[in-house]
């Protein structure tokens, strides 16, 4: 997309991985969608209105607020502004800074481009179904999402939370219940990061979420795209159980149940022989039984040497080799 100037009055500047595209509003939003759809991470894009779209000239930001110090962002994607605008405005008098977008498309693009601490998200929107709006943002992000809805049917709770929403709340709802919801999962991401970086490294560990490339200690590790996508996600959640049905939704795209938790164990079992060859090892990847899977950091070696690939036997494999080797000494 980098590198395309579109032949209409420009607009907007919109900045993908370093490489601009200078765009009128409409192409700007198509753009946008795009790039969510191929998932591509928030942290890579970065979009400015031109101050005169006229002269087609200086940028400047336009998407996004800048807050003052410890002041969360809100996005309200609701299209009854009679229950929107009075939110709005409890919110605000709890000291949040508060955007309200009426429809689907328009939330995900915002959603996008603003980088909020939280969106509250209504599923009966017009455009686009909040379900799917929720679906198609958690492939490019963690942002903190409370859905709010008048369907209270056990199954579409069970849909909504498995399709990555972090809270269910149905209408009507009790004002104070709703704003201690808000706070806690405020607070529960605003010291991690909330938007997903396409580069994770720990020292040892080292993934491109936008390549799909693997590396354990300086080697790459062959991954399908499925042990890729479940290794990202554990990694990403340090010590967070993600549940199976997560798990499945957001490896799988599975969030409707379809699938089962053997899919899951196979997969795992799958990744940890791969690891079992690395440096790394496969403890990292831990079972929380009967609930899921989490990810506990390994210890960084003091010094590795990325040059040279790990032995075969190196992790469990290593211990079954000295176990048998031991019972054939003895025998």
């Amino acid at each position: 997309m980098g590198g395309l100037f579109c032949d209409r009055d420009v607009e907007f500047v919109l900045c993908v991985d370093g490489r601009e595209s200078r765009l009128c509003a409409k192409c700007h939003d198509v753009s946008l969608l795009y790039l969510i759809d191929h998932g591509v991470a928030a942290t890579l894009v970065d979009t400015r209105r031109v101050a005169n779209p006229s002269a087609g000239t200086t940028a400047v930001p336009a998407e996004r607020t800048q807050l003052k110090a410890n002041r969360s962002k809100i996005i309200l994607v609701e299209d009854d502004l009679g229950i929107a605008q009075p939110l709005c405005r409890a919110l605000v008098r709890e000291g949040y800074s508060v955007s309200i977008v009426g429809d689907g498309p328009s939330g995900l693009r915002q959603a996008y481009v603003q980088r909020p601490d939280l969106i509250l998200l209504d599923l009966g929107l017009p455009g686009l179904d909040g379900l799917e709006v929720l679906r198609r943002l958690r492939a490019v992000s963690d942002v903190p999402v409370i859905v709010l809805t008048a369907r209270t049917d056990e199954v579409d709770v069970i849909v909504g939370l498995t399709a990555g929403a972090d809270d269910y709340v149905c209408k009507p709802f009790r004002l104070a219940e709703l704003m201690a919801r808000i706070e806690r999962a405020v607070q529960r991401y605003r010291s991690t990061r909330r938007w997903t970086k396409h580069v994770y490294d720990d020292g040892l560990l080292r993934l491109d979420s936008l390549q799909r490339e693997a590396c354990v200690a300086g080697v790459p590790v062959s991954l399908t795209t499925t042990e890729f996508r479940l290794l990202d996600l554990l990694v990403r959640h340090p010590g967070m159980v993600q549940p199976l049905d997560k798990i499945l939704a957001r490896v799988w795209d599975d969030t409707v149940g379809n699938g089962s938790s053997a899919r899951v164990k196979f997969a795992v079992s799958r990744l940890r022989r791969k690891l079992d060859l690395t440096a790394m090892g496969s403890a990292p990847i831990v079972s929380a039984r009967g609930l899921g899977y989490f990810f506990r950091p390994p210890a960084v070696p003091a010094a590795v040497d990325k040059k040279s690939p790990q032995p075969a036997s190196y992790g469990h494999a290593d211990n079954v080799l000295n176990i048998l080797n031991a019972r054939d000494r003895t025998s």
